[in-house]
């Protein structure tokens, strides 16, 4: 990603916007990810279905096949007859367009511990492609499936030999013709390839795909299982929790991932706010972690709030692996993988009183759980907040900006300083270094919980109950 994204705008709107009490609770979309070229987004809502969005750097599937196919003298022969097409995408822009949609998870009922398993999907995971198929993990609360997606061309026949009638005219073989066909129509096929089940006894919270693109771990509120991609038949557990006696449960598992590069190395988070790092070289099993970090100042200050918010929601490697982003209710933090003792960032991303956070905890909005992620680059994060807000930090030089997610008109093209506050704002678009909004008149319905950054572009896709905006970063500056 080149240049510095201070310009950014809505670039495309996928959904219906309707009052959030019209929405159906199975149109909301609850997981959300770009695939690791940034040229497919996948979004997973309530209802149990995936839906793909394909970008315009990809025309037809015939274009995708000679991406991964053809031969060097192929492509040089091909490059004069799409400069002109190329030229004219770049002018417009990156726009993605529907690509298909399937069912991946239908409700169930499990009968052993008499509970419904809702069709809801919790995470999506993508698999890097090797031909023209593609191939993603789905989950919800119990059951993960890797799912293929592939391109099927209906072929018709448009010249046959001869009419039946003129069968007698046949006198030798060059009288034949062999018939001819042509592309009718293509469509768009998901085949559940794999179901991996029954090894999570509680809801699955995470699934991380391995750098080697071989194995993957799924974790629970107390179990880490590593599975392999061709055996859906057994997995290992790697890290487990789960006391004797589950009176003596104190902590539980919130969030994992494996290492961008390191495929022996993952990461975990617990609800205490603690991040514990494992390395499958030392122990098979990972209960005791390599490394642990934890914010001292956090764990000082102790209230009847202090661990609920400090329960980290998720968690993100960089793209080199160096650092960490966590994310807890009220704060964005950055580790250093090498440090322990403290974050080398943290961003305030929600300044609540004492008695609004009674009040979120009256309605459990103190409980909501917010994504968060990198830029390409590793210079910015982002995560959703509520009132369809979300945040951009510049990290490093702890500034950033907040954007209304629901707004289609405005262009955000300024840093604010978070260390400088002004207590009579309350907005910062309207008034100077607030980056925050007014809590008092918040309407927690309203949130972003879902958001993803396309790790090739300056592209934001941000998930606002059951709408997926799409934004544009431009760098601002002159050349």
């Amino acid at each position: 990603m080149e240049g510095v994204p201070f310009k950014w705008r809505v670039s495309q709107i996928f959904g219906d916007k309707s009052s959030i009490e019209k929405i159906a609770e199975q149109d909301k979309i609850s997981a959300l990810e770009f695939d690791s070229t940034g040229n497919y987004v996948a979004v997973g809502d309530r209802g149990g279905r995936v839906i793909l969005f394909q970008s315009n750097r990809i025309s037809n599937e015939s274009d995708e096949e000679s991406d991964l196919e053809e031969e060097e003298f192929f492509k040089e022969e091909k490059e004069e007859e799409d400069e002109e097409e190329e030229n004219s995408k770049k002018k417009k822009g990156l726009q993605y367009k529907f690509y298909t949609e399937f069912q991946s998870h239908e409700p169930e009922f499990d009968y052993l511990k008499s509970i419904d398993i809702e069709e809801k999907i919790n995470k999506i995971q993508w698999i890097k492609r090797r031909n023209r198929s593609h191939l993603l993990l789905s989950t919800n609360d119990q059951t993960i499936k890797l799912w293929k997606i592939f391109s099927k061309e209906t072929e018709l026949v448009t010249e046959l030999n001869i009419d039946h009638e003129e069968i007698e005219g046949i006198n030798s073989p060059k009288d034949l013709v062999f018939p001819k066909t042509q592309v009718e129509e293509i469509n768009k096929e998901a085949y559940n390839k794999r179901t991996y089940g029954n090894a999570h006894a509680y809801n699955i919270n995470s699934i991380s795909l391995c750098s080697d693109d071989e194995v993957f771990i799924s974790s629970d509120e107390l179990r880490i299982n590593l599975w392999h991609l061709e055996r859906t038949d057994k997995s290992f557990n790697i890290v487990d929790l789960k006391p004797d006696d589950l009176e003596q449960l104190s902590e539980v598992i919130t969030c994992s991932q494996f290492h961008p590069s390191e495929s022996s190395q993952f990461m975990y988070s617990l609800s205490k706010g603690i991040i514990h790092l494992g390395d499958l070289r030392q122990s098979a099993k990972c209960n005791n972690s390599v490394r642990s970090f934890e914010d001292e100042e956090t764990s000082v200050n102790d209230s009847f709030f202090t661990e609920i918010m400090s329960n980290i929601a998720d968690i993100k490697y960089s793209p080199c692996g160096r650092y960490i982003l966590s994310r807890d209710y009220s704060t964005l933090k950055v580790w250093d993988v090498k440090m322990e003792s403290k974050p080398v960032a943290t961003l305030c991303v929600g300044d609540f009183s004492h008695s609004k956070l009674c009040e979120l905890y009256e309605n459990d909005f103190i409980f909501d759980k917010f994504e968060c992620n990198w830029s390409g680059d590793g210079k910015y994060v982002i995560t959703g907040s509520y009132e369809n807000y979300y945040y951009l930090f510049d990290w490093k030089q702890n500034k950033g900006m907040l954007i209304d997610g629901s707004k289609t008109t405005k262009i955000y093209s300024k840093f604010y300083d978070t260390n400088k506050q002004n207590e009579n704002s309350n907005n910062i678009f309207e008034t100077n270094n607030k980056l925050t909004y007014d809590s008092d008149n918040v309407d927690f319905s309203k949130k972003i919980f879902n958001i993803s950054w396309n790790q090739y572009e300056p592209f934001i896709a941000v998930a606002a109950t059951n709408i997926l905006y799409l934004y544009n970063g431009k760098n601002d500056q002159k050349k």
